[in-house]
C-alpha cells in the first residue's frame, strides 16, 4: 500500500482573473507562480494550479482542503466573510462517520465545489482562536470523474493505491482510493453523478495530480487515464 499524499494538482480555467483573484486575494491563498497562461497558489503543503483552457472544453471539479480538527466551526466563519456555504436540506455541514469529519461546501467563480474537512482522527490540532487560509493543512481529496472506473482503479491499485478499507469498487458512486489514516483520498465516481451539496453533475474533466513527488496521474481531454512516475 502507498502512503498517499496529494502534493500537486493542475485542474484547468476559463478565466484565470477572476480564479487568481478569489484563490490569491478573496481566500488569501499564497501566489506563488503567475504567468499569462496559468497561477498556482499554495494550499498548506500541497499546491494547485490552475491552467487556461478554451471555452469548448467542459470540466468541474471537486477538491477539499483538509483542515485542523478543531477549527471547523472557525472555518465556516471565515468561509461565510468571503463565498456562500452551500447548503442542503437547510444543513450547511455535514459529518461523515466513515471518515469521522466535518465538512461545508462552497463554490469558486467557475463553480468547482470546494469543500472544506476537518478529519477528527487524523488532522492534527491547531492551537488557535479563528482560522485563516494560513491554516490549511494540505489537499485532503481530489475527483477524478471517469467512465472507466474499474480501468482506473485497477490503474491506480498495481502503483499500491487502494480502495479505503478494502471497500469494493463502485461504479455508481464515489470510490475512495488511499488509506484513511493518511488523510488524503482520491474519489473516483461517474459522469453525471450528482454532487453532494450541489445541484452541478459530475463532467469527466482533464485533471493531472501528483502524489508523494513521486507519481503523476493524468487524465487528458479524450479521458485517457494513465500513471507515469517521476
Amino acid at each position: 500500500m502507498l502512503t498517499v499524499k496529494i502534493t500537486k494538482v493542475k485542474l484547468y480555467a476559463y478565466d484565470l482573473h477572476k480564479m487568481k483573484e478569489f484563490y490569491s486575494t478573496q481566500l488569501g491563498f499564497s501566489l506563488i507562480k503567475n504567468t499569462d497562461h496559468y497561477f498556482t497558489v499554495a494550499v498548506g503543503e500541497s499546491t494547485i494550479t490552475f491552467e487556461k483552457i478554451p471555452a469548448s472544453v467542459q470540466k468541474q471539479y471537486h477538491f477539499a482542503l483538509n483542515i485542523p480538527c478543531n477549527l471547523f466551526q472557525q472555518a465556516k466563519s471565515w468561509v461565510k466573510e468571503r463565498a456562500e456555504i452551500l447548503s442542503s436540506a437547510e444543513e450547511d455541514e455535514v459529518y461523515f462517520d466513515t471518515l469521522k469529519a466535518f465538512s461545508c461546501y462552497f463554490y469558486d467563480p467557475e463553480e468547482n465545489i470546494i469543500e472544506l474537512i476537518a478529519r477528527q482522527e487524523v488532522n492534527p490540532k491547531i492551537d488557535a482562536m479563528s482560522f485563516s487560509s494560513e491554516h490549511v493543512l494540505s489537499i485532503g481529496e481530489m475527483n477524478i470523474t471517469t467512465d472507466t472506473i474499474y480501468l482506473v482503479a485497477n490503474t491506480l491499485k498495481k502503483y499500491g493505491i487502494i480502495p479505503m478499507n478494502n471497500n469494493e469498487i463502485c461504479a455508481d458512486s464515489l470510490t475512495f482510493m488511499g488509506n484513511y489514516e493518511d488523510g488524503a483520498n482520491l474519489l473516483l465516481g461517474p459522469s453525471e453523478r450528482i454532487w453532494y451539496f450541489s445541484n452541478k453533475k459530475a463532467i469527466v474533466s482533464p485533471i493531472v495530480i501528483e502524489i508523494n513527488n513521486h507519481l503523476l496521474l493524468c487524465l487528458n481531454e479524450k479521458a485517457e487515464f494513465t500513471i507515469t512516475r517521476l
